[in-house]
């Protein structure tokens, strides 16, 4: 028992936490040796163990110099150089390189004085040295190289500043307000089934007009086209690009030079496809995909005929957005041809695992022979890209052109789909055998195992950190405000074995330090707001890196429903936050007050015990007692509901404040159930009328105008 303990701890993984409730939850052995197990340890006998705790005690001292060296902005340089003992060399030239291609260089002496750290490694010692290098370093991604003669040594340097940007940074003072709108469900008089990025655009003068700074959005990541009805955009095929399903086909210049789109568009087939489409009370996922698909080669088609065979500007700035790509954004499309095509010949292989072997590999002579026999489908996804891409951008931009302050607030899901293309590309970097999720708490009392894999820390700290840093970059591209679903998740994740579970699982722990500094540093030169998502288990250590870096705390006022957040209301809802009423993991808030949320729940079955059940419910009466009493509710009036929530909590000193559309027209059904996959139509729920309709509604504009109000106290 004693050797496993050691392995785990060596490993990263924690054999306790503290509940949700306050007290210590301890990891049953059993459940640590299949998580070790799922890690690729082998602990068939004593011998086996034994040996993993020795290589994993070794291997950092085996490194002579790590791959990467994160640090301040300002502070001292210090670099960890380790060296057998019996061919240490004490003289050493170093040279910087920075990003601008400057150079800078100097000498050492290691003395035996210098000497930090001895570590006794088989025969010989490893020496540690300390090496304070005198260089002033911008912050930034830079390269070290350190060399005696004989060896020559690099590292990554990233250099971060102190903190993430914040809005004081661009000289804006006061207090900002936005709507949070799930983007598929919007309806218009123009989209095809689901909101796009021209219902967007066409968002931002008159939201702006009424004071908001900003619109939150749900994750934007790539799904599966050919396989639309996996729509979760927390359960991505890849964080680094966009869904597809979002581009505005109408609004291209292909299908406004296209005759044979449009009249494929304007035929009493597809008119009446259309019409379905955008009459269903939710979004049907498969009928709006085939509808794009319909068009999308057409346009496609006119796209190379005019335009690439042409050599046009359009076609070479094309061109230059695939190169930029790179292997990222070719794999992408590759792997969603290669899905899809697999998929109908059998439905068994949706996951990339379930491929014929010679598939599975990226890297397989057989891919790329696949990819040579559907290039032109690739190019199709990669035109696609593009036309997201340049779409959400015109978002952007049109947000600067009306005055908002932030913009776009997106969202970054925690982690990527087990059968991703993510994952696909480049499976050393996840934890492959090992499903991301939550313990129990008091939203989800079952706990909740999402099917989304974690980064393999191991890997993340041999790439120099590159595939966040990626990640990172490309979700904050056209955002000033990003929020990172679980930002616990760069301390810790709570991860189960395939196949368990959420009760049988244990955090493993993630090199948080480095990963905050490089949300600074992306944060800093996007010149973009960083949210954390901190509900639920928040380990002291978060709140600590959080404040350290400010990044703003996510502050739910259904959550806060204690005597003492009404008392300490500015503690409650600091600065540092963004605060808002509900989010679209909770109830709408008339759901909330007439508790359909827990009807719902007992009808799925989703409590572990009948006296969980009760005391949620006795939580709630008590939770509605104290709004009543707080915000001088008196009768079941929903708009009055309503309006004092959201009036009390714009009125806070959070730095920003969101709202949802659904309270403000007030929707009763959730558009997410945690720990549900099928047994709840997630995802899909639509709003009531089109969006133009609700912003032009007089009840909305008026209470939009009084928590305009309330944010200028």
């Amino acid at each position: 028992m004693e050797q496993l303990k050691e392995l785990a701890s060596l490993a990263g993984l924690q054999d306790s936490y503290v509940h949700a409730n306050g007290h210590t939850e301890h990891i049953a052995l059993p459940v640590q040796q299949a998580i070790l197990g799922a890690m690729g340890f082998d602990l068939s006998s004593e011998q086996r163990v034994a040996e993993h705790i020795q290589q994993l005690r070794h291997s950092r001292w085996q490194e002579l110099l790590a791959p990467v060296t994160v640090c301040t902005a300002g502070e001292q340089l210090t670099v960890r150089l380790q060296l057998p003992a019996s061919s240490a060399s004490s003289h050493w030239r170093w040279q910087i390189t920075l990003e601008n291609d400057e150079q800078l260089q100097g000498e050492l002496v290691l003395q035996p004085k210098d000497i930090v750290a001895e570590y006794p490694l088989e025969s010989d010692k490893i020496l540690a040295f300390d090496l304070n290098i005198a260089a002033e370093l911008v912050t930034g991604y830079h390269h070290l190289q350190l060399s005696d003669g004989k060896q020559h040594l690099q590292q990554q340097l990233i250099v971060s500043p102190a903190r993430c940007f914040q809005l004081h940074d661009s000289a804006i003072l006061h207090k900002t307000m936005g709507p949070a709108i799930q983007l598929y469900a919007v309806r218009s008089a123009q989209n095809w089934g689901m909101g796009d990025f021209a219902d967007l655009k066409n968002m931002v003068a008159p939201l702006a007009a009424q004071g908001n700074d900003f619109i939150g959005l749900n994750p934007l990541h790539a799904l599966y086209p050919l396989l639309p009805q996996d729509c979760s955009p927390y359960s991505p095929n890849s964080r680094l690009w966009l869904n597809t399903l979002y581009v505005a086909l109408h609004q291209t210049p292909e299908f406004q030079a296209c005759t044979s789109a449009q009249q494929l568009v304007a035929s009493a087939s597809f008119q009446q496809q259309l019409t379905a489409c955008r009459a269903a009370p939710d979004v049907d996922y498969p009928a709006v995909a085939n509808l794009k698909a319909q068009v999308t080669p057409l346009l496609f088609q006119h796209f190379q005929q005019f335009e690439l065979a042409k050599n046009s500007s359009r076609a070479k700035a094309f061109q230059q957005f695939v190169q930029e790509g790179g292997a990222s954004l070719h794999q992408m499309a590759l792997f969603k041809v290669l899905q899809g095509t697999l998929f109908w010949q059998d439905h068994s292989m949706a996951a990339w695992q379930q491929f014929p072997a010679e598939y599975q590999n990226p890297h397989n002579p057989a891919v790329q022979q696949f990819a040579e026999q559907h290039a032109d489908q690739i190019n199709q996804q990669l035109y696609l890209q593009w036309l997201a891409q340049q779409q959400l951008a015109e978002v952007k931009a049109e947000c600067r052109k009306q005055g908002m302050a932030i913009g776009l607030y997106c969202d970054v899901a925690v982690g990527t789909s087990r059968s991703s293309a993510e994952s696909w590309a480049a499976p050393e970097d996840f934890l492959l055998d090992l499903s991301v999720g939550a313990p129990p708490d008091i939203m989800a009392p079952k706990g909740q195992n999402w099917g989304l894999l974690a980064y393999n820390p191991v890997t993340l700290r041999q790439k120099a950190y590159r595939p966040f840093i990626e990640l990172i970059r490309a979700n904050m591209r056209n955002a000033g405000a990003l929020r990172l679903d679980h930002v616990m998740a760069l301390l810790r994740l709570w991860c189960c074995p395939l196949g368990a579970d959420a009760t049988q699982g244990a955090y493993i722990s993630m090199p948080a330090q480095a990963l905050f500094a490089i949300l600074a540093l992306e944060s800093q030169r996007n010149h973009c707001v960083v949210i954390g998502e901190d509900l639920g288990t928040v380990p002291v250590e978060i709140s600590e890196l959080m404040q350290r870096y400010q990044v703003l705390s996510y502050r739910v006022f259904m959550l806060e429903q204690k005597p003492g957040s009404y008392q300490y209301r500015d503690q409650t809802y600091p600065p540092l936050a963004l605060a808002t009423v509900t989010t679209h993991d909770m109830p709408t808030l008339i759901g909330f007050w007439r508790e359909h949320d827990l009807a719902l729940r007992h009808r799925l079955d989703l409590f572990p015990s009948p006296a969980v059940a009760d005391n949620l419910h006795q939580l709630r009466l008590n939770e509605k007692q104290l709004m009543q009493q707080q915000l001088g509710l008196t009768a079941e009036n929903t708009s009055a509901l309503i309006r004092a929530c959201h009036l009390y909590t714009a009125a806070t000193p959070a730095q920003l404040f969101a709202y949802q559309l659904e309270d403000l027209v007030q929707l009763e059904t959730p558009v997410n159930i945690p720990g549900t996959s099928t047994e709840y139509p997630n995802w899909r729920r639509k709003l009531p009328e089109n969006i133009e309709a609700i912003l032009a509604h007089q009840d909305v504009q008026l209470l939009v105008s009084e928590i305009k109000q309330a944010r200028s106290q």
